[in-house]
């Protein structure tokens, strides 16, 4: 059987079926754990089907994560366009951050697992430039604050951003969709303490 194309996928109602039964096998099992024959039976498929569309496993994730993290890296662009005062924006786009999460369950497989790390090809280089991308949007947010005096000028905003995207991706070990807290409720707390560790001292 000739595999479809991956330029042909895309708008494939199938392929978003097979997408979508990957998301939940590699949430619940792990992506290092799953199979290929693990989402064929999600999707309730047979594995010759599944090639059709897929040959390695690897393609799924990117197929997954393809999407959801070009999402991300446009909200945090235009947030940090803005022309608001930098603290301002930077805790918009933390916002954004987290409501982007919420919505696109499929970034917490990218958190969990460092699977940049074993994605290879055009489209997963998109993927980390993608990544890239949005970690430099705020990167220069807050070096900007750092030129007006808004935030501390001692802090390297590239180390910043590192420390602050760490706080915000480590919610995926500990966060309880069933619990009383929303995502959005601890991304309140992390944007609050991420503003305090940035702010210049007061005379």
């Amino acid at each position: 059987m000739e595999r479809r194309a991956a330029s042909g996928r895309r708008s494939d109602a199938r392929w978003a079926e097979i997408l979508a039964g990957a998301g939940r096998v590699f949430t619940r099992l792990g992506y290092g754990q799953s199979t290929l024959e693990d989402v064929a039976a999600e999707v309730g498929i047979s594995r010759a089907t599944l090639y059709y569309y897929v040959g390695t496993k690897e393609e799924l994730l990117v197929g997954l994560l393809h999407d959801p993290i070009e999402t991300m890296r446009t909200r945090l662009e235009e947030v940090a366009a803005q022309p608001d005062p930098a603290p301002e924006r930077l805790a918009a786009a933390l916002r954004e951050y987290v409501r982007t999460m919420a919505e696109l369950p499929e970034l917490f497989i990218f958190l969990s697992e460092n699977v940049h790390q074993v994605m290879t090809g055009q489209e997963a280089d998109h993927i980390r430039d993608n990544a890239d991308r949005y970690g430099r949007a705020l990167a220069g947010v807050i070096r900007s604050g750092a030129r007006a005096g808004e935030f501390r000028a001692d802090i390297d905003p590239s180390i910043a951003v590192l420390g602050i995207i760490g706080m915000f991706n480590w919610m995926h070990r500990w966060y309880n969709p069933d619990g009383k807290r929303s995502l959005a409720d601890f991304g309140e707390v992390f944007t609050e303490m991420a503003l305090s560790a940035l702010a210049p001292e007061r005379a």
